[in-house]
């Protein structure tokens, strides 16, 4: 028994209106060229209507559905007819498919094996009964080899289908996490950028007060150790004697007077200059120790809060990694579990080829 090649149908062709793919023709010429028995390219019009009636068809809904077929198939069934009355029963199946999808989806499973190859299977294995009870076991054989040929197809693409689904599950899942931690982390970075920028103008601004502060304090320190310094006694009664001198007339006398005063005057000038000075710096040496202070406080102040910010951060990161973590992991329990399912949905729907007869 040879199988007739598959064209690719043309815009014209019988074909080209069949709610099938061009790997569901493939699949479909393989079972018609098993059916076709003496390879003339037809299938028995009494085999068509047996098959229908495997499928669940009644003896009327069979002939209503064959009646779509012209008076030239009447002796028997081409492949486009034989396409044509399965696309019927695509059609007559369809609002059950899509009740079924809708059903699916609420449940979030994936979909179970397509019913066009649950057709394709019961097709087969009704055939490979039918030759088993005739005793034509080498066409049953056949049969069942293609069975067993077609179900490992359609478990391959239903478990890839199913890994697909769960890569893209997977991957989005992971997407969305990395998404969010860049998120989290240059919400973070924004928020320690801030904290720096105000740290930073907290202290230009203490620096500038205590700058401030010293002008003002060096000011009224020499302002006031300069009110606290006397002339002396010496200094006094020179000045007096001077002129003293000069209301007298004695004016060489009190311009002698008057040179030692100054020269007196002078050097306790620069004396009493140099006590201010040395009482101005003690107190400002201790108005800077101050200011140190309170500089060292508030760079502790912001050290601490800092550390504390970053450990609050850690542990925002650790919550959040961990919260991941265990999305992750009930993904990957969800997806196991729905693996095991998926492997009994096709175990069930597809099994060996006398599974049903063993039962």
């Amino acid at each position: 028994m040879s199988d007739p090649e598959l064209q690719e149908p043309s815009a014209d062709s019988p074909l080209s209106d069949s709610p099938y793919s061009q790997a569901e023709l493939s699949h479909l010429q393989e079972i018609f060229a098993i059916f076709d028995k003496d390879s003339r390219g037809v299938i028995e019009l009494e085999d068509m209507q047996q098959l229908l009636a495997n499928l669940g068809k009644s003896q009327e809904e069979a002939e209503r559905v064959l009646g779509v077929l012209g008076e030239e198939h009447r002796e028997g069934v081409t492949f486009e007819a034989f396409v044509q009355v399965l696309g019927r029963l695509e059609k007559s199946l369809k609002v059950e498919a899509e009740t079924s999808e809708q059903r699916e989806e609420s449940s979030g499973e994936l979909t179970a094996p397509e019913t066009k190859i649950l057709d394709f299977l019961n097709l087969l294995e009704e055939y490979r009964r039918k030759c088993e009870e005739e005793g034509n076991y080498e066409e049953a054989r056949k049969a069942r080899a293609k069975y067993e040929e077609l179900r490992k197809k359609e478990s391959a693409r239903q478990l890839s289908s199913m890994r697909m689904a769960q890569d893209q599950e997977l991957q989005n899942v992971e997407n969305t996490q990395k998404q969010q931690f860049a998120e989290f982390s240059a919400a973070w970075d924004n928020y320690m950028a801030e904290y720096e920028a105000t740290a930073y103008r907290s202290l230009e601004k203490l620096k500038e007060k205590h700058m401030l502060e010293f002008q003002t304090f060096r000011e009224k320190v020499l302002r006031e150790a300069r009110l606290r310094v006397k002339h002396s006694k010496e200094l006094l009664e020179l000045r007096k004697k001077e002129q003293t001198l000069a209301k007298q007339g004695i004016y060489d006398q009190a311009e002698a007077v008057k040179r030692k005063a100054d020269q007196l005057e002078e050097w306790e000038r620069a004396r009493n200059e140099s006590q201010v000075e040395q009482m101005a710096e003690k107190k400002e040496a201790q108005l800077r120790r101050q200011q140190q202070l309170a500089l060292a406080a508030l760079l502790k102040r912001i050290q601490r809060d800092r550390s504390e910010q970053l450990k609050h951060r850690q542990m925002d990161s650790q919550r959040l990694m961990q919260r991941n973590k265990n999305q992750l992991n009930d993904l990957l329990l969800k997806q196991s579990n729905e693996t095991k399912r998926v492997l009994d949905t096709v175990k069930r729907s597809l099994g060996p080829a006398d599974s049903s007869r063993k039962k």
